[in-house]
């Protein structure tokens, strides 16, 4: 056992079976992750188009009723001094409605001059007769009553809190009372409806998507009805029943629900974590339904559980499996470290015997001890390391040769126009570049600078150049130009490399100029006057970082006489022997000792010898561009 622990091929076992462990383990939470996400998603919205159903089909019980009431004024008018025939009128009123248990119409006092109380009443017994009665008297003063009391005050309908009826109805049940007005404006009287509320609770019981929901019927001032029938005995309050149970939760779903919102939230239900989908009605009343996660997520927990132990049995099998591959595979381990013990000793030409050894990696180890005694291996590997060291050098001269020939030499001079450039990369090759095109009045010019350096950098430049030498001749706008050019550098970009690039458009007759910024340095414009500044716009994004990146351009009128410096971060980013940079400050700087009459070509010199003069013995570390434009007078 103690040999099989210390095994190569074990310990490549374990270290695979860890590895692997490990992505089975995230798997495996990932799709849990999601799965639970996605279940919850769609429980919210299975309980939510529950609700929205029972809502809707309340609504249009309680507008029922409320119709029903509102046709019943005119004829209560007509025989409001008739006593007899009001009783007739609320007998009607609660045959004709099978969700109305009782109306009324509730005189106010003295109205009757020989009766303080006047209030016709019918209602349905338990059987669903219908009988009749006086309803006020001292023992049921309806004037104290709150369906009478605000609809008198208020003048308008009102549906009024749950409460049991003692002495009229009773049963728990809630009044929609609208008043009754003669032609002067005054009330006369209260007409009523009354609704059960176990007819209400058996709506919302059957908002219970789950086993274990709970569905609430909430009032405007926050008094609420379980959903069951025991519960439905008594008449809570949600803000006070949060401050008992103390959860906050509780009272914030209080909060949103006589507030009229629609919406849903997490709340924790007897110490369990649930959802709550909540909506209002009508009325001024609001439903809601809570549901356990538990319920929810009961079937993928049993799935997780499954998976895990099948996981865990096919981590089992497949270590067993492993180690056998794994330990066939290493065996010529062995062999080779032998032979190569024999090819150091110059027996080229030796058999690779069989050898039974404690330790592979150990072995292998010791046979690379003995083969650095062959020197003529080592010499010979030498010489063709320094050939190909050679070779790579010359292929380098000559990738430098050809990139210096990419960008052009041939810089017009004109009346209207003078243009200058210079390019000297830190290594063999380079990653900056500068090109122009000109096209009649048309002068499109770009410098950029390509991240990284060497080789990658120079192919990544030299991409860079053809999509602006192609798409610049095409005379496209400014946006659309760097737009096309990022596009084509993001297309197959997998080793994720950028160039920043300043390119601008200059109509010589007009002296108007767009330019666009994409990550690269300040442009320098020294007026005409000989004041320099940096044009200071906000940058776009570099290019090759992702594709379909809209480019803005900004666009400024060059008076005559004017320069433009355009310039890499190797101008102010060289530093001297102190590590001390050059500087924007020192270029611009030099920008106000430029001469009205020096040349374009002057302009680049006297810069390039001003870095050069700053930076001393120091060893140049970046690629170093500068161009400039001058629009003569």
């Amino acid at each position: 056992m103690n040999r099989l622990s210390r095994s190569f091929s074990a310990r490549l076992s374990v270290t695979v079976l860890v590895l692997t462990s490990i992505l089975f383990v995230g798997a495996i939470t990932t799709v849990s992750y999601f799965s639970h996400k996605i279940i919850a998603e769609e429980a919210t919205k299975n309980a939510s188009n529950v609700l929205s159903a029972t809502a809707l089909d309340i609504d249009r019980t309680l507008e029922k009723i409320e119709s029903s009431v509102a046709n019943v004024q005119w004829v209560v008018y007509e025989h409001r001094d008739d006593s007899t025939y009001l009783y007739h009128i609320t007998q009607e009123v609660v045959e004709q409605n099978t969700e109305i248990v009782g109306n009324a119409i509730a005189f106010i006092p003295q109205y009757f001059r020989d009766r303080h109380f006047f209030s016709p009443y019918s209602y349905k017994d338990s059987a669903g007769h219908v009988s009749s009665k006086q309803l006020g008297n001292d023992a049921y003063n309806y004037f104290e009553m709150e369906w009478y009391t605000v609809a008198y005050q208020s003048r308008k309908p009102h549906w009024s809190s749950p409460y049991f009826d003692e002495g009229g109805g009773q049963r728990l049940m809630t009044t929609y009372s609208i008043p009754l007005m003669d032609e002067q404006g005054e009330v006369y009287a209260i007409l009523t409806a009354d609704i059960d509320l176990y007819w209400l609770n058996s709506k919302i019981n059957a908002l219970r998507p789950y086993v274990n929901s709970q569905a609430l019927l909430l009032t405007g001032d926050g008094g609420y009805v379980s959903g069951t029938q025991m519960e439905l005995q008594r008449i809570q309050n949600i803000f006070k029943a949060s401050k008992e149970l103390d959860n906050k939760r509780l009272g914030v779903l209080g909060e949103k629900m006589t507030s009229g919102d629609l919406g849903t939230m997490s709340i924790r239900n007897d110490r369990n974590l649930a959802f709550a989908v909540y909506g209002p009605l009508s009325n001024g009343w609001s439903a809601a339904i809570i549901s356990p996660y538990k319920d929810v997520f009961v079937h993928i927990g049993r799935m997780n559980l499954i998976i895990i132990l099948v996981s865990v049995l096919g981590l089992l099998l497949m270590f067993v499996l492993c180690f056998h591959i794994v330990r066939k595979v290493t065996q010529p381990i062995t062999e080779f470290s032998v032979a190569a013990l024999n090819m150091a000793k110059g027996n080229f030409h030796t058999h690779v015997p069989e050898v039974t050894t404690q330790d592979e990696m150990r072995q292998l180890h010791d046979s690379f001890e003995y083969m650095q005694k062959s020197l003529n291996l080592y010499i010979s590997e030498l010489r063709e390391t320094t050939s190909t060291k050679e070779r790579y050098e010359s292929e380098l001269t000559i990738a430098r040769n050809i990139q210096m020939h990419m960008v052009p030499t041939d810089f017009p001079v004109s009346e209207n126009v003078s243009l200058y450039a210079l390019l000297q990369p830190a290594r063999q090759v380079g990653g900056d570049l500068y090109d122009f095109v000109i096209k009649g009045d048309d002068v499109y010019f770009a410098i950029g600078d390509v991240s990284g350096k060497g080789v990658p950098a120079a192919l990544f430049m030299a991409v860079t150049r053809s999509a602006f030498r192609f798409l610049g001749g095409l005379q496209l706008t400014l946006s659309e130009l760097m737009k096309r050019i990022n596009n084509s550098l993001c297309d197959g970009n997998t080793m994720n490399m950028f160039v920043t690039l300043f390119a601008g458009h200059i109509n010589l007759k007009t002296g108007q100029m767009w330019y666009c910024n994409a990550g690269h340095n300040p442009l320098v414009l020294i007026h005409a006057d000989g004041r320099p500044e940096y044009m200071r716009v906000a940058s776009n994004l570099a290019m090759g970082v992702f594709s379909g990146f809209e480019y803005q351009e900004d666009e400024i009128t060059l008076e005559k006489g004017s320069r433009l410096l355009l310039y890499t971060d190797g101008v102010t980013e060289a530093e001297n022997i102190e590590k001390a940079q050059y500087g924007e400050e020192r270029l611009l700087v030099f920008a106000q000792s430029v001469a009205a009459g020096d040349t374009s070509e002057q302009v680049v010199d006297h810069l390039m010898a001003s870095v050069k003069e700053f930076t001393g013995d120091a060893e140049q570390n970046d690629d170093i561009t500068i161009m400039t434009i001058s629009i003569p007078k």
